[in-house]
Parts: structure tokens; sequence; C-alpha cells
């Protein structure tokens, strides 16, 4: 039982009156209360830190995603073949090399710079491919990308980004990354959106996010 100290002192007019303090039992007990709740908010912060990453890089796709098509559409005349004109042409946008070579890749800014000088349309096309991935690589964790088809068929583009978080916690290995499923053409709905091209050789711990659009 906890009990607390007593003090008497005696006052000036020679009364005795007593004193209560905390015994040293009870301030370790409040330490040790105190240092529980201090680690279930570190707990906290470190889950909210984990989901703010992925929140951040679903931001990222968005803004990447939006800036290729614009790029595309803008100089559609060298996306591949139209039904328009009816003339078979192959799309200079696009990227199919596999996850590690993009990742060992060394991406130079082409000359001329089409922002402040004059360019043709396969100048534009090898400008914009290369500032773009070099966009997906700064705004995502290792960040890469595969893009196929033309403006006949529909632009597919998917994004890909390493997650350390990547992980099965359903069991007890749950500290083991995970790799997404390969497309195999036959996914719908978020299946299809979430699978990584076969092209990718995506290893473990990669995540993907897939659109199309038509310019």
């Amino acid at each position: 039982m906890i009990s607390k100290t007593r003090v008497f002192q005696i006052t000036g007019e020679g009364r005795i009156t007593k004193m209560h303090g905390v015994t040293l039992v009870e301030v370790l007990v409040a330490v040790v209360i105190l240092s529980f709740g201090l680690l279930g908010i570190a707990g906290l912060q470190a889950n909210v830190t984990k989901y703010k990453i992925n929140t951040w890089s679903r931001s990222a796709i968005s803004s990447l995603y939006s800036d290729f098509a614009d790029r595309v559409r803008m100089n559609s005349d060298v996306a591949g073949s139209s039904f328009i004109t009816g003339v078979a042409a192959t799309s200079q946008y696009v990227l199919g090399t596999d996850w590690d070579t993009q990742q060992s890749a060394t991406l130079t800014t082409p000359s001329p710079d089409c922002e402040t000088s004059a360019c043709t349309t396969s100048e534009r096309a090898t400008y914009d491919m290369v500032v773009w991935q070099q966009r997906v690589r700064n705004s995502l964790p290792q960040g890469a990308a595969i893009v196929s088809g033309d403006r006949l068929t529909g632009i597919a583009v998917t994004l890909m980004w390493y997650d350390k978080e990547f992980t099965d916690k359903g069991k007890a290995a749950d500290s083991t990354l995970i790799s997404s499923n390969t497309c195999s053409g036959t996914e719908t709905g978020m299946a299809r959106q979430s699978c990584c091209p076969a092209a990718a050789s995506a290893p473990v711990g990669v995540r993907c996010a897939g659109f199309n659009f038509i310019p």
C-alpha cells in the first residue's frame, strides 16, 4: 500500500502542524504511466508518417499523369496512328524499359530546350519524355514508369514507386516485402489499375498505378 510521508513543522507560535509529502514510490509510478503514454504517442506518430508518405505518393501520381497527358495532347501529331488521317505511325511517347534499367539510367535533359527554344514535333517528344521521367523520379520514391499505346488505340500509363511498407500484415513475417500482381490482361476495376505490366519486371516492394487516356 502506497503511503504518504508526514513531516511535522513547529510554527513561530509554538504550534505543531502536519505537512504531507509524496513518496519515491508514487513518483516512480507516475513516471512509468507517463512513459507508457509517450510510447503510445510515438507509435501513433510513426503510423501517421507512414500514411503521409503514401498520401504524398498518390497525390504526386495524379499530378504526373495529368502532366503527361497534357504533353501528349499538345504534340499529338507524333503520338502514333490516327483514325482521322489513316496514316500508320509509331508513337514517340512510349517508354518500355524495365524497372532496373530505369533506376540506373542517367536522365540528361536533351538539347534544344523546348521550353525556351523552337523544336520540331520529334524534338518536343524527346524532350517531353526525358523531362517527365525526371519529374517521376523526383516526385516518387525510386519512381519509374511504363508507357505504351498510341492515339488511335489509347495510351496506357503505369507509374511505379518503391514502398518499404508494402508488406503482408496478415502473415507472421509481416516485415517481408511483397510484389504487386503482374498484369495478365484480364483484370478489371481496381485490380487492373494496381497491377504491374510484365515489361516492368517490377521487384518486390514496388507499387503500380495504371491509367489510360486517348489524346
